[in-house]
């Protein structure tokens, strides 16, 4: 495989310094659960799709899909924010992205965590944001102004980070309010949506020693790619809830409790029938 920016590389990630001090087992070990080689392979085989086209090819190529609902409270044109719940750090950006692609087409950008840019074929698709806390730069906080004022639909996953289990339940975190800002400033609308599934046992496992042992990395995000592959030939069902007016987020609540009710809306369009 030719190193170039066009493939996932794992030893280019990690750089020539961190490679010396780490044992060659630990980065195929790396290699293997970030299915380097099962990536790179896809993108051999479509070498010239990228961005919002290369949804389709992820998704067949996984076998990956969704009973999708709700299509009907999809306006026919203008800009929206999609406000997402996140119970699995993959699937349901494909399939989610793969309906707004079809519905409102190529224009559309993820804000996702940073880590996801090294995802090559999807790259473009993808605004890199610091979702485990902290302030963003200057230069992070320019560009999300733009995508805002920019003719791209945006898709967004306020928890930050996948759902957890909690006393044995799948359970979505509580919502960054950051999106009720954006929604009353550049006057978008925000479409609700819901996504079914959840990880391994071992994802949740390693999130919950994460959190026990305070560590500032997400060691369970290491896993998304390898709990992606785990998801082959599974179907998902999305629900895409009605608009809501940017108009109703008002005074009459803070921007935190905004974001707290769209999310429990977002959680009980998986419970209807």
């Amino acid at each position: 495989m030719p190193s170039t920016s066009k493939y996932v590389d794992v030893e280019a990630l990690l750089g020539p310094k961190l490679l010396k001090k780490i044992p060659r087992f630990v980065v195929n070990y790396l290699k293997k659960i970030v299915h380097q080689d099962d990536l790179n392979a896809a993108i051999t085989a479509n070498p010239d799709t990228v961005g919002a086209d290369f949804l389709r090819v992820a998704l067949d190529t996984l076998d990956i899909h969704a009973d999708v609902r709700g299509r009907e409270n999809l306006p026919t044109d203008g800009l929206y924010i999609f406000a997402c719940n996140h119970p699995l750090g993959g699937p349901e950006a494909l399939i989610i992205g793969e309906v707004i692609r079809q519905h409102y087409g190529n224009q559309l950008k993820f804000i996702v965590n940073s880590l996801l840019t090294e995802m090559k074929p999807l790259a473009p698709l993808f605004l890199p944001v610091n979702t485990l806390g902290g302030g963003q730069s200057r230069e992070t906080t320019r560009r999300i102004a733009e995508l805002f004022e920019s003719d791209n639909q945006v898709c967004l996953f306020p928890a930050g980070i996948c759902a957890r289990k909690i006393d044995g339940q799948v359970t979505e975190m509580p919502w960054k309010k950051m999106f009720i800002n954006r929604a009353r400033t550049y006057q978008r609308h925000i479409i609700p949506v819901h996504c079914t599934g959840e990880n391994s046992r071992r994802f949740y496992l390693l999130a919950k020693l994460g959190k026990m042992l305070h560590l500032k990395f997400n060691i369970a995000m290491l896993y998304l790619v390898d709990e992606l592959y785990k998801k082959q030939h599974q179907t998902f069902t999305v629900t895409f809830g009605k608009p809501i007016p940017w108009q109703t987020l008002d005074n009459s609540k803070t921007d935190q409790e905004w974001a707290a009710e769209i999310r429990q809306t977002v959680i009980n369009l998986g419970t209807q029938p």
